[in-house]
């Protein structure tokens, strides 16, 4: 295959993070999306869930500095916030208050600032030998340009035809991948769908003057099935915190004043309602229920263009009440780099594969989550799924109070570890000891030690 243009639509942190792995290995790399992007850091209509809680877990962290050397120096010095896990963080667990432990990190910040951050690098001047991308906003992809079954470019609407080397399908949920494929005589990939039926609302306080409560952040888990309502309380750039509800089983955050706190008032603790119960608000409420878990195994085909991959939420979205989606892209970059340094032919079946495995681990926190909800719509839950969910509720309460467990638990989520991890003989004798002493709950709330 020759290397001379690689076209990625969709500007995502998907898309934005792949075009930067092309410019290693491809003489001009295009990227086109059908919003203008904002010449500042500004919501935009192509990023729906961008007015709600958004994190960087600790691997994703590392590889976005990786391929943006200063970026978290350029995030932090625009505010955002680093947030100690979960020492910063009064946590509300299934199994109740978890020790303020020193796990790992992650960094807060409203999505606009991080999206802005990046696209300056990636279009600006080229540093330390990196090409600069082309922009093509406010362009249509309409479909793929065929060569046979392969692939050769891509269709503008009525713009006329782009030709290259490499098309990145970074589209998101609303990818047409599966019929651009039928289009060009392959199947279309088989699908999987958990969706709790999950809502969120979403809004912007001022942090009060002088307050200080011993905590950054406030996360208030739900507990099914017995409780459907989260609520999350971080810091973001500009002495803010962001404020999001949800609720599952159709428990939607409300996007009504009143509603708003009634709600808040109705999670597990009151803690979250007693912050923002006189804050000032900066902002309306704003929601969002597009959340379902929508997996397209593309890794299954039986055939596969050449020219031509998906990656991102195009490929497998999470509900984004995890805060993995952007980390699980991340790495899913750095797949398509190895298969990219890889000189054998048919690299990109050899992604598509690398970007399941890449995916499966935040797959399984996810899912396995949101199956506990009756009201989830999925395949029926297998017994497999309830004994491995009955397991990780004595992984959790234990984390409460074993810092070694904890540290094995927050590294799943921030996927520096597999789920596979949870269930080494070290953490197995852990969590038996604490089922056979099972110490008195935790109150309320508690400093780091």
């Amino acid at each position: 295959m020759k290397r001379e243009h690689a076209i990625v639509i969709g500007g995502s942190m998907a898309g934005l993070l792949t075009a930067r792995v092309l410019t290693a290995h491809f003489e001009r790399v295009t990227l086109i999306d059908r919003d203008r992007f904002p010449a500042d850091p500004v919501f935009r209509p192509g990023v729906p869930q961008s007015r709600h809680l958004h994190v960087l877990w600790t691997r994703g962290l590392e590889i976005a500095e990786a391929l943006f050397p200063g970026l978290e120096a350029t995030l932090r010095a625009a505010g955002a916030e680093e947030v100690r896990v979960p020492a910063d963080v009064l946590w509300l667990t299934s199994a109740g208050w978890r020790e303020r432990f020193d796990a790992t990190r992650l960094l807060t910040f409203s999505r606009p600032l991080l999206d802005h951050a990046v696209r300056d690098r990636l279009t600006g001047p080229p540093d330390g030998g990196r090409k600069p991308v082309d922009v093509l906003d406010g362009h249509r992809v309409t479909g793929l340009l065929p060569r046979g079954g392969d692939v050769a470019g891509v269709i503008l609407g009525d713009d006329g035809e782009l030709h290259a080397d490499l098309v990145v399908d970074a589209t998101g949920r609303g990818s047409r991948a599966p019929e651009w494929l039928t289009a060009l005589g392959h199947p279309a990939p088989p699908e999987t769908r958990v969706d709790p039926l999950l809502g969120y609302a979403s809004r912007y306080y001022a942090i009060p003057p002088g307050f200080d409560p011993g905590w950054k952040a406030l996360y208030i888990q739900a507990d099914p099935p017995a409780t459907r309502r989260t609520g999350g309380l971080f810091p973001q750039e500009g002495g803010r915190w962001i404020c999001s509800l949800s609720g599952a089983g159709r428990d939607y955050g409300p996007s009504e004043e009143a509603a708003f706190l009634e709600f808040a008032k109705g999670l597990r603790s009151p803690v979250l309602y007693d912050a923002i119960r006189d804050a000032e608000p900066l902002t309306p409420i704003v929601a969002y229920r597009r959340t379902a878990n929508h997996r397209r195994h593309y890794e299954r085909l039986p055939s596969w263009p050449r020219g031509f991959v998906v990656t991102g939420d195009a490929a497998c979205a999470f509900n984004p009440i995890y805060g993995q989606g952007m980390s699980v892209a991340a790495v899913a970059a750095l797949a398509l780099d190895r298969c990219l340094r890889d000189p054998r032919p048919g690299f990109e079946r050899r992604f598509q594969r690398g970007a399941a495995r890449s995916a499966a681990g935040a797959w399984l926190v996810a899912t396995g989550e949101d199956l506990r909800y009756r009201e989830t719509e999925a395949a029926p839950v297998r017994l497999r799924t309830r004994v491995i969910n009955a397991y990780v509720d004595e992984v959790v309460a234990t984390a409460n109070v074993d810092r070694r467990v904890c540290e094995r638990l927050v590294h799943v989520l921030a996927l520096m570890a597999a789920p596979t991890s949870l269930f080494a003989p070290g953490v197995l004798a852990r969590v038996a000891a604490h089922r056979i002493r099972r110490p008195a709950p935790i109150a309320m709330p508690i400093r780091p030690s």
